[in-house]
């Protein structure tokens, strides 16, 4: 009986081996099509509008911080009225300006065509208006 029981013991392991591989492989397989699937979808994308963003006079001297979604475009204290442009990269994009005295952050929706805006402090609040 000692020979029968180590044969079945065997047998066993030897199964849940082979489902163990079995169930990895489908995972591994699984996984790679999902990032071959990801890559090839974000590929194509590409945006030609760009973004003009026009700092004004009540935001000089004002130490500031300025992201596109989150990528950083800008930080330090403006001295005179400049303009940053800004190539679209993402289907939806906002403009986060934080004012780095008070942590105050205003938030300004894009639009999908790309635009021209004005940035002005009006209290502690940026905002951004079409010319």
């Amino acid at each position: 009986m000692g020979k029968l029981t180590t044969k079945a013991n065997n047998a066993f392991l030897l199964g849940g081996i082979i489902m163990m591989v079995m169930v990895l492989l489908i995972v591994v397989i699984f996984v790679f099509w999902a990032l071959r699937l990801d890559r090839k979808m974000n590929l194509g994308q590409t945006y030609h509008e760009k973004y003009e963003f026009v700092l004004d006079e009540s935001t000089l001297n004002q130490p500031l911080q300025m992201y596109v979604n989150d990528s950083l475009i800008f930080s330090g204290t403006p001295s005179t009225v400049f303009t940053l442009n800004v190539d679209r990269f993402a289907t939806e994009s906002t403009l986060l300006v934080v004012d780095t005295e008070s942590d105050m952050v205003s938030l300004i929706e894009l639009s999908e065509e790309g635009e021209k805006l004005i940035i002005s402090k009006q209290g502690t609040e940026f905002t951004g208006t079409n010319p």
